[in-house]
Formats: structure tokens, C-alpha cells, sequence
């Protein structure tokens, strides 16, 4: 009776090993068997026609408002012989005034400097959704399984040409989106 649960035990065993095994090597056989593509992100970050254009209107609002607040400045500098001939008093009334309202342009710049950050990120965010969007159609219509949006030079040991569609992404993505405009900042 001992010896008859025993190899009753055994059988059990080999058979669950039997079948573990079976499973493993299907699913191992799957993932070899997987379709997977590399975008590599630093090139369609770099020559994305959206993405260059947000980072031109980016440079030049910068600009535009690093100019203001220096323009808003000047406006209540006085030139130093005028300051000269005040009084102390007046003098001291006069910084004050200034001080006031560099403190007064200081926030507003900040203020549409942090506004041009916010639509910056926010414009990024669309372009990126657009990006996933257009990959997306690119694996369905090619029977892709994974697609790995990475840093090419740094993340990538080894991959054939064949399964890097960095051109075939860029080239939907300028057709799709060559400029975008970011919220105005007033």
C-alpha cells in the first residue's frame, strides 16, 4: 500500500514536472517568436519638424520677453546726472520707486516665463501622444508585438537595421504634424 501511494506520488510528480516544462518551453518559444522594433527617440526628438519648430517659437517668445522686461526697466531708470541732482530724500523715494517696480516686472516675467514652460511641456506632451498614436498604426498595419522608444546610442547593444523604424516614424510624423503652436503667453 505504501509502495502503490509512493509511485502514485511519483507519476504525479513527473507528470506535473512533465507538463511545467512543456508550458515553459511554448511560452519561451512565444517570446523568441515576438515582432519588435526600435524607434530610436534622440533622432525623432532632433528632426521632428514639430518639435524644431516648438523649440524655435520657444527661443524667440524667450527672447521677446527677456526683452520686455529689460524695456520695462529702462523705463524707470534715470539717467545717473538726474539722480545726482536729487535730494536724499528724493533719492531715496526714487530707488524705492524702482525697486518696486523692478520687483513688479521681475514677477510678471516669472510669471510668462513659468506660462512658456507650461506650454512648452504641454505641447511636447501632444506631440509625444502623436507619436505613440502614429507607431501605433505602424504596428497594427505591420504585425509589430513591441515597439521600444529609446536612446539608440546609449541603450541599444545590438540590433539590425531591419527592426530600427526611426526613418519610417519620423517620415509619418513630419507628413502628420511639420509645425505646431504653442499657447500665447499673455
Amino acid at each position: 500500500m505504501k509502495y502503490t501511494q509512493l509511485f502514485i506520488s511519483v507519476i504525479a510528480l513527473v507528470i506535473s514536472l512533465f507538463a511545467s516544462y512543456k508550458s515553459m518551453r511554448q511560452q519561451s518559444q512565444g517570446a523568441f517568436g515576438a515582432k519588435v522594433v526600435i524607434i530610436d527617440s534622440d533622432k525623432v526628438i532632433n528632426e521632428s519638424f514639430a518639435l524644431q519648430d516648438i523649440q524655435q517659437q520657444i527661443k524667440n517668445q524667450s527672447f521677446k520677453l527677456q526683452q520686455e522686461f529689460e524695456s520695462e526697466l529702462e523705463k524707470f531708470k534715470s539717467s545717473k546726472e538726474e539722480f545726482e541732482l536729487l535730494s536724499e530724500e528724493a533719492k531715496k523715494e526714487k530707488t524705492e520707486q524702482f525697486n518696486k517696480h523692478a520687483v513688479s516686472a521681475r514677477d510678471n516675467y516669472a510669471k510668462k516665463m513659468s506660462h512658456l514652460e507650461e506650454g512648452y511641456r504641454d505641447a511636447v506632451e501632444d506631440i509625444f501622444n502623436k507619436i505613440k498614436e502614429v507607431a501605433k498604426k505602424t504596428a497594427e498595419k505591420n504585425s509589430i508585438d513591441l515597439v521600444l522608444f529609446l536612446p539608440k546610442k546609449n541603450q541599444i547593444l545590438y540590433s539590425m537595421d531591419r527592426i530600427d523604424l526611426s526613418d519610417v516614424l519620423l517620415k509619418d510624423i513630419n507628413k502628420e504634424m511639420r509645425e505646431f503652436t504653442l499657447k500665447d503667453i499673455n
